[in-house]
């Protein structure tokens, strides 16, 4: 009996393991593009599609599929917009946006913005074409306030006082 066991459960152990090697079948690209984290498909059956690619501080960035003839301000919506949280009043926020594409064998910047503490879409609203690269930084430069500048006070108050204690000896 101990030994009918034993043997069921090596049995067992061996054919499970040989169906995960299996699965780990590093020729199987295909299964890359079921993967939620980084890939997303906003076509319809029998759209023409293509592939954009969004980069930066986005909600969800990732490889795009969207149907031809998409504009640049429904892709940044689709991405979820700027990863933006709380900023004080003293504080400037900036998003920088870039649209790069492939131009004669070369990429190159084909549409650049820059919006502070607000998303506003322009009149330029460029079409995206397949292996363009949506670029997003958000950067936050804060501002100067009194608590900031008295700490600088009082080490210049100490050190001219340091200063006229040892000119005094």
């Amino acid at each position: 009996m101990v030994m009918r066991t034993t043997v069921l459960l090596l049995t067992t152990i061996v054919l499970f393991g040989v169906s995960s090697a299996s699965a780990q079948d590093p020729t199987n690209l295909n299964r890359s593009r079921l993967n939620t984290a980084a890939y997303y498909n906003y076509s319809e059956q029998g759209d023409v599609t293509i592939l954009v690619h969004v980069w930066g501080a986005l909600r969800y960035p990732g490889l795009y599929e969207v149907p031809h003839g998409t504009r640049l301000s429904v892709l940044f919506s689709l991405a979820g917009g700027p990863q933006i949280g709380e900023r004080s009043k003293r504080s400037k926020r900036t998003v920088d946006v870039k649209l790069v594409r492939v131009l004669g064998g070369e990429r190159g910047v084909i549409y650049e913005t820059s919006m502070e503490n607000q998303i506003i879409v322009t009149n330029e609203d460029p079409v995206l074409q397949s292996g363009d690269v949506l670029s997003v930084e958000s950067v936050i430069r804060q501002g100067i306030s009194w608590r900031d500048v008295f700490p600088v006070v009082a080490a210049v108050a100490s050190l001219a006082l340091a200063i006229d204690r040892i000119n005094n000896r």
